[in-house]
């Protein structure tokens, strides 16, 4: 009888492992493989921004970025010592440089110093599966990775179809401060190289700032 009991017991814990088994292999199959930021992509994007006491307007502006060209550029609507120009910002990872170029009624004015802007490049190492939302009414899949060190919370989430950006937030909750990045009409795909350069009578009247 004890011999019995013994392989009935044996039998029981095997049957109750492979039921495990059996619901996390389905857990881990429903979870999506960690996300891959695009290598080349434009978007229409909004961007906000809020601190405490201070007023940040939204900005809305068309996001290009070539991994091959190691660069970056933002284009639109900007206020420039208070009237609004057409602006384009080109960032040049590779020797750390930013331009900036207002163009106003066949004028144009151009300034470069050392990259001091923040751009969604993210790294998605440490990010959490929390699970689908919807943004829009669109399914989205939802990461997050916390920071507790350093009082950082940041949030991506991206499309269920194509698995591309669809928001990113980051917040400084110990400075009451975060930031918010909205994509729209996102097309990834390979960038005309010639987007991320100034034409040359631009660029030799560019001013140091």
């Amino acid at each position: 009888v004890s011999t019995q009991s013994t392989g009935e017991s044996k039998m029981k814990a095997t049957l109750i492992l492979l039921i495990s088994f059996f619901f996390v292999s389905i857990i881990l199959a429903q979870q999506p493989t960690k996300p891959v930021w695009p290598t080349a992509f434009s978007a229409s994007v909004e961007h906000r921004r809020h601190e405490p006491f201070e007023r940040h307007e939204p900005r809305f502006h068309r996001f290009y970025y070539d991994s091959v060209k190691n660069k970056d550029k933002i284009t639109g609507i900007e206020e420039w010592h208070a009237e609004y120009y057409w602006a384009e910002r080109i960032f040049d990872h590779n020797i750390q440089r930013e331009y900036t170029v207002y163009y106003q009624r066949g004028s144009s004015a151009c300034f470069y110093r050392s990259i001091n802007t923040t751009l969604p490049k993210p790294n998605f190492a440490n990010v959490n599966y929390i699970g689908q939302s919807l943004i829009n009414y669109e399914p989205v899949y939802h990461w997050i990775e916390t920071d507790r060190t350093r009082g950082i919370t940041f949030q991506y989430f991206e499309t269920v179809k194509y698995r591309e950006p669809k928001r990113i937030e980051v917040s400084h909750d110990r400075e009451g401060r975060s930031e918010t990045w909205n994509f729209f009409e996102f097309d990834s795909c390979p960038q005309d190289p010639e987007l991320f350069d100034l034409p040359a009578a631009v660029r030799n009247t560019c001013n140091p700032y």
